[in-house]
């Protein structure tokens, strides 16, 4: 849903004619940049959800480097083809003496910029979202890397307050994001000129603190109602709130390049919290099989729908005379240019993002060291102890001297000794099912012996 709506955003320019007939949903659409800090916080979200006590517990060098590997496997084979390509399509058109720059602007084809972006570190040291990757939208990808490296030590020092209460934990999420909000509410800063700094760490951190609240709620149906109600309210608030942008753009705009829709952003956490909590609603229609797989098509759309708009609009405006001009014929290329995003993006997942993550993670399995294998000790290696335990039968197995019919009768108090995986040593527990350990005496090294059903316990000196 965050790339669509992203796409949709994109190609609102040319798409006036159909928006002109659904007022109601101009004002969502032009909230699409939005779309980002939503995957923000559904990025911090999913992550501490799958990583917070493997990670967070405790953050050694392995289990860091495994998790590394795990998030470049995801995101590195799809952005290195995207970003090939769109470096050869500048250098291409910069060559035949075109302008490149008629939809966004580029950086130089270099080799440079092509390993900065190639090693997701192109927004390091750098302000500016417009003109930083020769794909527009891979600010956000370097933004994201950059949440990845700091996330051990980030789950690391948040995971000590998974104990609080849901509502506090929820509470600190919406705080987290205020400070977008309130940018967008009282100086209305243009996406492209806010810090793409405060927007990851903000989403990002926003989306680790709902998953912590999520972790704390339980399931009920009482819980299930709520988050139903939660997920219409928020939904009716950001149709509120995206429509109060859109009258003060109009009412305050006067040539002054200002955005408002940002004030949306503080809804998100409950929005991805009450979507989790509850299988009603547009839940339902969200785990329908169709959005599932649009949601495995996310990313990849995410990355080529504006390389597809690019080509396309670089060649159609070339002449400056044209350029901005939305004619039938552009209006009427519209549902193609969704179409041709929608199949590139099909084909970069099944052709490159899925078999690139499965080699990365066979290259680690082949290239990580084989974990030690800790033999178990022999019985000579077993340290003797006053105390220590004697083995205990297996269930169904019949000893020496054993009838056959007690050797089959169940495990239980009374029946005979329960199943026993293993001999039992000092740093081993009896669990319920076995029959009480034996203390060996220090002196003579025998132990009690077992009558029928009573026992004759041999004291022992402590």
């Amino acid at each position: 849903m965050a790339a669509c709506w992203v796409m949709l955003l994109h190609l609102q320019t040319i798409s006036g004619p159909y928006l002109d007939q659904l007022p109601l949903v101009r004002p969502l659409i032009g909230a699409g940049w939005t779309g980002v800090e939503l995957f923000f916080v559904l990025s911090g979200f999913v992550i501490t959800l799958g990583y917070l006590d493997r990670v967070g517990a405790r953050p050694t060098a392995p289990v860091v480097g495994r998790f590394l590997v795990n998030r470049f496997a995801r995101v590195w084979p799809a952005w290195a083809v995207v970003t090939v390509v769109g470096g050869a399509w500048v250098w291409s058109v910069r060559s035949a003496g075109w302008d490149a720059d008629v939809v966004s602007p580029h950086p130089d084809a270099g080799l440079g910029a092509l390993l900065r972006q190639l090693s997701m570190t192109q927004m390091w040291g750098y302000s500016e979202l417009g003109g930083s990757s020769f794909v527009p939208p891979g600010w956000s990808i370097s933004a994201e890397w950059t949440a990845y490296l700091l996330f051990p030590l980030a789950v690391w020092l948040i995971r000590p307050l998974r104990r609080l209460p849901a509502w506090l934990l929820m509470a600190a999420a919406v705080a987290v994001m205020s400070p977008l909000a309130v940018t967008a509410f009282v100086h209305g800063t243009p996406d492209l000129e806010q810090s793409w700094v405060l927007r990851i760490a903000c989403g990002f951190t926003a989306g680790m603190f709902s998953a912590l609240a999520y972790r704390r709620v339980p399931r009920t149906a009482r819980t299930d109602s709520a988050a139903l109600a939660t997920v219409w309210t928020c939904v009716a608030l950001a149709l509120a709130g995206t429509s109060w942008a859109a009258w003060a753009v109009w009412e305050r705009g006067a040539g002054v390049s200002i955005d408002h829709y940002g004030v949306i952003v503080v809804l998100f956490p409950l929005l991805v919290v009450g979507l989790s909590l509850t299988g009603r609603g547009p839940a339902r229609w969200l785990g329908s099989a169709p959005m599932v797989y649009g949601g495995k098509l996310s990313y990849c759309l995410y990355l080529v729908h504006f390389l597809v708009l690019d080509v396309a609009l670089t060649v159609w405006w070339q002449d400056p005379a044209a350029r901005g001009v939305v004619n039938p014929g552009l209006v009427l290329a519209v549902p193609g240019l969704v179409l041709v995003s929608l199949l590139a993006s099909a084909a970069l997942h099944h052709g490159v993002e899925e078999p690139g993550r499965r080699l990365v993670l066979q290259l680690q399995e082949r290239l990580a060291p084989a974990p030690r294998r800790v033999s178990a000790p022999t019985t000579a290696e077993v340290p003797r102890s006053p105390h220590a335990l004697l083995p205990v039968p297996r269930a169904g197995v019949r000893e020496p001297g054993t009838p056959a019919l007690a050797a089959r009768r169940p495990a239980g108090p009374g029946t005979g000794p329960g199943p026993s995986p293993a001999p039992l040593t000092p740093d081993r527990t009896a669990h319920p099912g076995h029959r009480a350990a034996l203390p060996v005496h220090p002196s003579t090294g025998r132990h009690a012996r077992a009558t029928g059903r009573t026992r004759e316990t041999v004291r022992t000196p402590l």
